[in-house]
């Protein structure tokens, strides 16, 4: 993914989630790529993709609703409706991406989403 665009990144990275494909989520991080989340901070493409798999994945209604993009150079930020175990809730993603891969994403973790 070296020459692909923050949104081309962050699309692939969603298609990831959506497919709970474990190799798709190495495949768009950096090899020293961090991902922050509130359970804790993970590094390297395969410490990222065990969380995913045995976290996020773990959930049988998975399902992200990602709103619009908003890029600044190598920076992208995005609101999310997830859904998980029955529940709404909005999540902020803000990633880092440079030479095509995840350097860095901050999940952070708003409150209930209305129907």
């Amino acid at each position: 993914m070296s020459t692909s665009s923050p949104q081309a990144v962050a699309e692939a990275y969603f298609a990831a989630i959506g497919a709970r494909d474990v190799e798709g989520i190495k495949q768009v991080f950096a090899p020293a790529g961090e991902l922050v989340t509130p359970t804790g901070t993970y590094v390297g493409p395969d410490h990222i993709a065990e969380f995913y798999a045995g976290q996020a994945f773990a959930a049988p209604d998975l399902q992200p609703q990602v709103g619009p993009f908003l890029i600044d150079h190598e920076r992208l930020a995005v609101e999310i409706v997830l859904q998980m175990y029955g529940q709404k809730s909005r999540v902020a993603d803000v990633f880092e991406i440079r030479d095509g891969l995840i350097q860095r994403l901050a999940v952070y973790l708003g409150g209930p989403a209305g129907t």
